[in-house]
């Protein structure tokens, strides 16, 4: 008889969990839900998160490449398709339909839910969609296909396929306000609301720049160890705070920068190729999460002290990491398979645990492409 490597998962997970009730107080569960955007099966995968299983999936005409949140309200985007679907988070239906005119490049949702920015191909524009109406209350002109975007609640930062510059797009006016050439192809993008900075990551050298978000001034250029990939920010009583996480596209480094200083602090080792990264409270502690695929680990640092928390074993080829609001669970998606393995953090941490074990694994979408925590409505 073959065994597959999902049931000597969670054979070994049924031990851990029959442990982790009898040795330790249990957790609290989680009411809410998992939406994986599934390209392997142009579906959005749906787990239910009060008990850690996959419940249901979503076909979509096409396959999707993000879901997000607005507000309660979530959303899938089929760049294929042209289109964003609405999707019932009761009933698990499409709600509706926003149609546009050319290809989707990637959507961004303002920090206070407002309005969702939808990047366009063909014609090149930028549109502003009201979620709770699903109309398009703008369109932005712009002068080349789109690349990348992020944005705060009044100013989007955009970087074009293929160009070297970074535009300004006022969310207040609907209008472009500026251009910088910052002399490489964005990567990564970020743009720190607190700093009034944007930070551009090269897509082929070690280079961070930061840019002025008011006059478009380019404020100054750091110099990396390896060719950043993803950003991410600590949070500091709500805000994004004073540090930027960095990890590259090869490497076992993180950088951590100061955007406040436009400096690069210090540079710590991230485990095997460090991929992606979430921050989160747990008791007094701020801790930032990184994936490793090179090793199939989660790393868990303490932002404070710098110095690694725990270390996981995960498996396969971990990618996205996410944290329940409560802050009881890191959850990680295996980029090929989907398959979620569930960290019941407190139990991770506990320093007389010498083997750190998984809470529970289980199945949600191959392929995925992105990944939310919807809050349920009704708990229970």
């Amino acid at each position: 008889m073959v065994i597959s490597r999902r049931a000597l998962l969670a054979s070994a997970v049924a031990a851990a969990f029959v442990s982790e009730q009898c040795g330790r107080k249990l957790a609290s569960r989680y009411f809410g839900w998992l939406f994986i955007a599934s390209a392997g099966e142009k579906a959005l995968a749906v787990a239910d998160l009060s008990d850690f299983r996959r419940v249901t999936s979503i076909p979509l005409p096409q396959a999707p490449a993000q879901v997000f949140r607005a507000g309660k309200k979530v959303f899938a985007s089929c760049p294929e398709g042209r289109a964003i679907y609405e999707i019932d988070p009761e009933s698990f239906r499409i709600a509706g339909k926003i149609a546009f005119p050319g290809r989707i490049a990637g959507c961004a949702v303002c920090p206070d839910d407002s309005r969702i920015a939808v990047l366009v191909e063909q014609p090149a524009a930028l549109h502003l969609v009201d979620p709770a109406s699903r109309k398009v209350t703008a369109r932005i002109a712009l002068s080349a296909t789109p690349g990348l975007i992020n944005l705060t609640d009044t100013v989007a930062a955009l970087s074009m396929a293929g160009g070297t510059t970074i535009t300004r797009v006022s969310l207040v006016s609907a209008k472009v306000i500026g251009s910088t050439e910052v002399g490489f192809r964005p990567g990564v993008l970020r743009v720190h609301d607190d700093a009034r900075l944007i930070l551009a990551g090269a897509s082929d050298r070690g280079e961070i720049v930061t840019v002025s978000t008011d006059s478009g001034a380019l404020i100054a250029r750091l110099p990396l160890a390896f060719t950043p990939a993803r950003f991410c920010f600590n949070i500091d009583n709500g805000h994004e705070g004073g540090q930027m996480f960095v990890t590259g596209s090869s490497g076992d480094e993180i950088a951590i920068c100061s955007p406040y200083q436009s400096e690069v602090e210090q540079t710590i080792v991230g485990g095997r190729t460090p991929f992606a990264m979430a921050v989160g409270a747990t008791g007094d502690q701020n801790l930032l999460y990184v994936t490793n695929p090179g090793s199939g680990d989660l790393s868990i640092f303490d932002i404070d002290t710098r110095m690694l928390a725990a270390s996981v074993h995960i498996g396969g080829k971990p990618g996205e990491v996410l944290l329940t609001p409560d802050g009881e669970y890191a959850l990680v998606v295996n980029q090929e398979s989907g398959d979620v393995s569930v960290v019941r953090v407190q139990t991770v941490l506990d320093k007389k645990n010498k083997v750190k074990p998984l809470f529970t694994v289980f199945p949600t979408g191959a392929n995925p492409q992105s990944a939310a925590i919807v809050p349920a409505l009704r708990a229970g």
